[in-house]
Order: C-alpha cells, then sequence, then structure tokens
C-alpha cells in the first residue's frame, strides 16, 4: 500500500479514472481510507527508509486530495495532464477582459477606502457569478468533446480505457482562457473577503 500512491496521477491515487465525471463521494472514502493506511504515525516502528516513503505518500495523498476537490484545481490539473504546458502557452487575456477585470478591482479598492459594504457584497456576488459562468463554460466545451468522440469514433473510448484522450482532441486554448478568466475572478472574490 504504501508504494501506491507514488506512481499514477491525482485521480489514480484515488482510484479514479479522470475521463469520467468526479465522484466526491468515490474521492473522499479513497482519500479517507488511504491516509488512515498511509499516514506516518502508523509507521513509527518502521525503518527509516519506510516511514519516509509513507512522509512522501501521505504528501502526494492530500496534494491529490486538495486539487482534486476544488474545480478549478481539478479542471487545470485535467486540462494539463491532456495538454502539458497548455496554460502557460494561453494566459494572455484579452485587453477587454482585462479592462473590465481591472475596472471591478478599482470599484472595490474604492468600496473598501469608503467603507461600503453594500458594494463589497455586490461585486463578491458578481464575482460568484462570473466564476460559476467560466466554469460552465468549461464544464460545456469538455463535454461537447466527449459527445463529438462518442459520435464520430464510437470505439475509441472502449478500446483504450485507460489512455488519456489527446492533446488535439480538445479545444485547450478556449478552456485555458475560461480557467485564466476564473482564475482573476477568485482573486477579487478573495480580496472582498478580506474587507470587513
Amino acid at each position: 500500500m504504501l508504494d501506491e500512491c507514488v506512481d499514477g496521477n491525482h485521480f489514480t491515487r484515488l482510484g479514479l479514472d479522470p475521463l469520467q465525471p468526479y465522484d466526491h463521494d468515490a474521492a473522499e472514502r479513497a482519500y479517507l481510507e488511504l491516509s488512515r493506511a498511509l499516514h506516518p504515525d502508523f509507521h513509527g516502528a518502521a525503518d527509516a527508509a519506510l516511514q519516509e516513503r509513507a512522509l512522501r505518500n501521505s504528501a502526494l495523498l492530500n496534494e491529490a486530495w486538495r486539487t482534486l476537490e476544488d474545480d478549478q484545481h481539478r479542471a487545470e490539473y485535467l486540462l494539463e495532464l491532456h495538454d502539458p504546458g497548455v496554460l502557460d502557452r494561453h494566459k494572455k487575456l484579452s485587453p477587454q477582459f482585462l479592462m473590465e477585470a481591472m475596472e471591478v478591482s478599482e470599484e472595490l479598492d474604492d468600496a473598501r477606502t469608503s467603507g461600503c459594504q453594500e458594494t463589497v457584497r455586490r461585486i463578491a456576488e458578481t464575482a460568484r457569478q462570473e466564476i460559476d459562468e467560466r466554469m460552465k463554460g468549461v464544464a460545456d466545451a469538455c463535454t461537447a468533446t466527449i459527445k463529438r468522440i462518442a459520435r464520430d469514433e464510437p470505439g475509441r473510448r472502449e478500446s483504450r480505457p485507460a489512455q488519456l484522450l489527446s492533446p488535439h482532441d480538445w479545444n485547450t486554448e478556449q478552456i485555458a482562457v475560461l480557467l485564466h478568466q476564473a482564475r482573476v475572478y477568485r482573486r477579487i472574490l478573495k480580496d472582498t473577503e478580506h474587507i470587513g
């Protein structure tokens, strides 16, 4: 069991298929079971090498859980599995989007200065809506890809069940841009939480 977490990716560490919809309950069950078995405290009497492996695997398991439990981080991680480096290649956001985000940030700064909690609440709600809209766009793009593959290549998924889809199957640029935009609004939302 101590070697189970070393190999694979965050999904396989928790016994999940990255091509299937994320199952929170299954992930949580696997996480709790593995965290008990891998926790370094249960290996205190073992030799130093075994203790080190337990510590490393416990850290990998915790990282997998933190990443997969957050919708944004899970989407970014999955996208990078399919097309490594895609987020860095498509970091540039449109000037119009950046201008809109900057205006929201300036309005938030003004609200902070004036102490206007109603404006802060409104900006927080808008940021949540913008995040949700972008994450829905990510989900829609992924669903469209899966449906297209099922329609155009019916036997493909069954013939290669463990293999991830190749990068050209996804509209990775569109997904990366949506995720970067969601990050901007997550920062704005976080900023609203520090005003009070």
